[in-house]
């Protein structure tokens, strides 16, 4: 429909005055002329005419026209829980059973139009989606609360017809839902519900936690506190077992008959520690009617204690005394400890062989990955012609690099005597052994008997820590019997440290280093320029004790080797590390104890220690996991009444930790907590131990779908409980469409090209009588 208005209109009067004006100035124009031709009545025709288009042109008639918009359709927000406990009931879980409804509900016929349907789930957050589809039962919460707050956000310029909330009523949070419900009454938006969920048959048994110590000695029995959690079963028997995940044939490691009750019940079983299971999981199996399996195991996984410091030694004394065994049998005295001794066929060969002493076929590790399982190589008197050079290269990277530790003992065949300058390992070796420009030290010294003092500086070094009391320590380390002999060397390195000093000079070198160290790269190296053995060491090995034993010759080979592992496959006697459990939940706090020690091992509290929470992930070569932000961090508060560090940090979420690559259902994860002490601003040490993450969420811990909540619901906000993917389509099918919007268009008259071709045309007119007839 089209019509035309004046914009704005004015009273009938407005207008007559205006066309008498008009008129009045026509009559007096040609009244007051001053030519008879302009008087002619043409040209007063064209002026009027010009006059009167531009007044109606200032009138601004305008053109109205009308078009009505197609029918407005209704729409309908579908609000879906995606919580965890929506992935509950068998054979189709809840929210299995929500689609099912919604796409039923499509299919039905229905009276009205469709309405348009919104889609949205809420769990931890308010999430828009496409399709059902696409929703997945795996949010830790259900905030309705919330969502229903964020909701009008996500509104269009009109409010939907109304709100239907699929869920099972299992709230994670009911705080302040009356008021919310209130407000969306105000608005007169209803919200309808879809209840799911079989009150019946929600029936569950959960292993909720359990706790297990963080390692154990082989063979030993070990408790295992398991509690249980069930819905259902009260008065139900069961089994209660632990069995190993590695081989699932294996007889279970223990098994419990149990009495199940309402609620939470605790049980303890025993088990004999059996390294070799591996990963063990605590079980309930399937009982009938379960509402979900996947709460019944839970894995996790007792260490063994710290492995044993790995040794290689190779001793060249071997005919006719065979004394390697003066070395081997002190470092085996400790029980965290183990020994692979090597000797030679014949030190006296241009390329000697060596044999290892429990298998003669074998020698020194023959690949880098058999090599990179020891912690120290000793190497006292052996050819340098008894190593590939590969072999070599593989001692000083796993030095280097890897943070093990290497010494060298003195023999003819040792340091500079031996041209170990000329080859990789001489930059392992804490002192100069190639002579320099006298050539002075290189080469051996014989037939002088001499003793070593120790600097007062390095008496409470680790490696001469014999005894405790510091001023028996000190008697003890004057008692060291004296040497026979000795390989020359010239110089420390400038990294190193003498740990002692021959008390004479020594084959024209002068006072010499006897016993020296040094860090090197990231582990750590020793020299000891004499003999361990005969001739040199004979009283070393034999006399350096109490009367009739070398009590304190094996000790100090224990601090030797314990000193050099310091750094070696995590081996760290710089900062001791533990929690108060193995497995946690997320929001747990972990406890954490640790303790310091400074250079000479003693307890301290002078340092800072900061723990960090990380993910254990697989990282590209080139990215140092370190350099990642970790989870949580804090620093420990320092105890001075025992000298130990304490504090705790939160288990974040579960999703904030990666499922493992080959069980991504597997509801146990794995972080590190990593504790670093620094000296202001220096790092002294680092451990870190694995922290199990267990998955057993809120949503689980009662299956039981709250009808009534949802029914509450409803009332409260004049809405309707529908039961069926039937009533569903009933509702969808109960909205009339509205009638289309009524678009008015207005576009001004001047706005027309015709209308100015007029005006124009007139002007013309005029221009062109004036001109004919002669006036200016």
């Amino acid at each position: 429909m089209t019509a035309y208005q004046l914009s704005p209109p004015y009273l009938a009067v407005a207008y007559v005055g205006i066309g008498l004006a008009l008129l009045g100035a026509l009559f007096l124009a040609r009244r007051f002329a001053r030519s008879p031709t302009a008087k002619r009545l043409p040209l007063l025709i064209v002026r009027g005419g010009v006059l009167a288009l531009l007044l109606i042109l200032l009138l601004n008639p305008v053109q109205v026209s009308q078009t009505r918009l197609p029918p407005h359709v209704p729409e309908m927000v579908y609000l879906v829980d995606c919580s965890r406990s929506m992935a509950l009931d068998q054979p189709k879980n809840r929210l299995e059973q929500v689609k099912d409804a919604i796409e039923k509900s499509k299919r039905l016929p229905r009276k009205g139009a469709q309405p348009k349907l919104s889609l949205y789930s809420f769990g931890s957050e308010l999430v828009a989606a496409s399709d059902p589809r696409e929703l997945h039962a795996d949010e830790e919460a259900t905030h309705l609360v919330a969502a229903l707050e964020q909701l009008p956000l996500r509104f269009g310029e009109e409010l939907p017809a109304g709100i239907v909330l699929f869920s099972d009523g299992r709230l994670t949070d009911t705080a302040g839902l009356d008021g919310m419900v209130a407000g969306y009454r105000r608005l007169k938006l209803p919200i309808h519900v879809f209840p799911v969920g079989d009150p019946e048959a929600a029936r569950d048994v959960a292993v909720q936690d359990v706790i297990a110590p963080r390692e154990a000695m082989p063979g030993a029995r070990v408790p295992i506190q398991v509690t249980l959690r069930s819905h259902g079963y009260q008065g139900q028997r069961a089994n209660l077992r632990i069995r190993s995940l590695a081989d699932p044939a294996r007889k279970p490691l223990a098994i419990l008959p149990i009495t199940l009750t309402e609620g939470q019940q605790q049980h303890e079983l025993i088990i004999d520690h059996d390294p070799n299971a591996g990963k063990l999981a605590v079980e309930v199996p399937p009982l009938d009617g379960e509402v979900t399996t996947a709460n019944n195991s839970v894995p996790f996984q007792i260490g063994g204690r710290k492995r044993k410091i790995r040794v290689i030694y190779m001793e060249g004394t071997v005919v006719p005394y065979d004394e390697y065994h003066f070395v081997h049998d002190a470092l085996v005295e400790d029980p965290n400890i183990e020994c692979l001794s090597i000797v030679v066929d014949n030190q006296d060969a241009v390329q000697p062989r060596l044999h290892r002493v429990n298998d003669p076929g074998r020698g020194y590790p023959t690949t880098r990955e058999e090599l990179f399982s020891y912690d120290v190589i000793i190497c006292s008197d052996i050819k340098r012609s008894a190593f590939t050079q590969q072999q070599l290269e593989w001692t000083a990277e796993l030095v280097g690099k890897r943070g093990g530790g290497f010494a060298m003992v003195g023999g003819n065949t040792s340091f500079g005597a031996g041209y170990w300058d000329q080859t990789v390992w001489n930059e392992l070796i804490p002192v100069d052994m190639s002579g320099g420009p006298s050539s002075m030290g290189r080469g051996t010294c014989w037939g002088v008997d001499f003793h070593v003092t120790i600097p007062r500086e390095v008496e409470r070094h680790p490696i001469w820590r014999i005894v405790d009391d510091p001023v028996r320590n000190r008697e003890i380390l004057q008692q060291m019997p004296s040497f026979r002999g000795t390989n020359l060397v010239e110089r420390l390195k400038p990294a190193a440290t003498a740990l002692g000093l021959s008390d004479q000079p020594l084959g024209g070198v002068g006072i010499m280093p006897v016993f020296s160290c040094e860090p090197f790269g990231k582990g750590r190296t020793f020299a000891m320029s004499t003999d361990t053995t005969r001739d040199w060491g004979l009283n070393f090995e034999f006399n350096w004790g109490e009367p009739g034993d070398n009590r304190y010759f094996r000790k100090f080979w224990r601090n030797v080797v314990t000193w050099l592992a310091e750094n070696s496959g995590g081996l760290n006697r710089r900062l001791k590390l533990d929690t108060d459990r193995v497995v946690y939940h997320p929001g747990q706090p972990i406890k954490i104890s640790a303790r310091a020690y400074d250079e000479r091992l003693e307890e301290t509290n002078h340092y800072r220690l900061v723990a960090r929470l990380r993910q254990t992930v697989n990282t590209p070569a080139r990215i140092d996991p370190s350099s990642l932000k970790p989870l949580q961090e804090a620093v420990l508060t320092p105890k001075l009444a025992d000298k130990s560090y304490a504090g705790e940090l939160a288990v974040p979420p579960l999703r904030m930790f990666p499922a493992p690559a080959n069980d991504a259902a597997s509801p146990l994860r794995v972080a590190s907590l990593e504790v670093v002490a620094y000296d202001e601003d220096r790092q002294i040490a680092q451990s870190s131990l694995d922290v199990q993450v267990l998955d057993d969420p809120v949503e689980f811990q009662d299956p039981r779908p709250d009808r009534e909540q949802l029914e509450h619901l409803a009332k409260a906000a004049d809405g309707k409980v529908m039961q069926s993917a039937e009533e569903l389509a009933q509702l969808l099918g109960s909205f009339s469409p509205g009638p289309g919007e009524l678009m008015v268009n207005r576009v001004p008259l001047w706005d027309n090209a015709a209308l100015w071709l007029v005006l124009i045309g007139l002007l013309t007119v005029d221009w062109l009588l004036r001109r004919w007839w002669g006036l200016a």
